[in-house]
Formats: C-alpha cells, sequence, structure tokens
C-alpha cells in the first residue's frame, strides 16, 4: 500500500470555501496563514479539508471539501513537474498529513 502524497502548505492569503465565505479558525477566528493538508488522493472527495490555524487549532473544514486543495496540488505538479521531486524537502518544511 503506498502513502498518500499528502503536503500542509500555510497558505499566506485569506480565503474562501465552496459557499464563497472567508474560512477562518472556529475557535479564535484567524483567517491566516491557515495550514491546508493537500492529498493528491482526494481529487474526487466530497470530506472536508483538515485545516490547523497558527494557534494550533485544528479542524475539519465542511466548506472546503478535499477535492479542491488536491486539485490545487495537482494543476501545480502539472505546471511545474519538478515540485513533485522537491516534496519530501516541501514536507519537512511545513509537515505533512
Amino acid at each position: 500500500m503506498s502513502t498518500p502524497a499528502v503536503l500542509r502548505w500555510a497558505i499566506p492569503w485569506p480565503f474562501s470555501g465552496e459557499t464563497g465565505e472567508r474560512i477562518a479558525c472556529p475557535q479564535c477566528g484567524a483567517v491566516q496563514p491557515l495550514v491546508v493538508a493537500m492529498d493528491l488522493d482526494a481529487v474526487d472527495s466530497q470530506e472536508p479539508t483538515w485545516l490547523t490555524c497558527p494557534a494550533q487549532h485544528t479542524w475539519a473544514e465542511a466548506d472546503l471539501p478535499q477535492c479542491m486543495p488536491a486539485q490545487l496540488l495537482a494543476d501545480v505538479l502539472d505546471a511545474e513537474p519538478g515540485l513533485f521531486a522537491n516534496l519530501d524537502e516541501l514536507r519537512r518544511e511545513y509537515g505533512d498529513g
């Protein structure tokens, strides 16, 4: 069984979910930078995405299905295939799922 290609990335700007509402930590209200868990194996998943705020609160965000960050990661890797070779380095810097 292979390990999914999960990357945890701190998004440096506020962002919105499927409904257009700005995503914020449900405990402290932080909107940036939120760390998003991106999983290439989740491009069809409607399950919530796991997020972490700067205060280390972690939650599953129902307004951000896993397919959205998975597609973002897939698009980035399509545009810059060499990035995949650096995935381990990115995991060391930002952590993994």
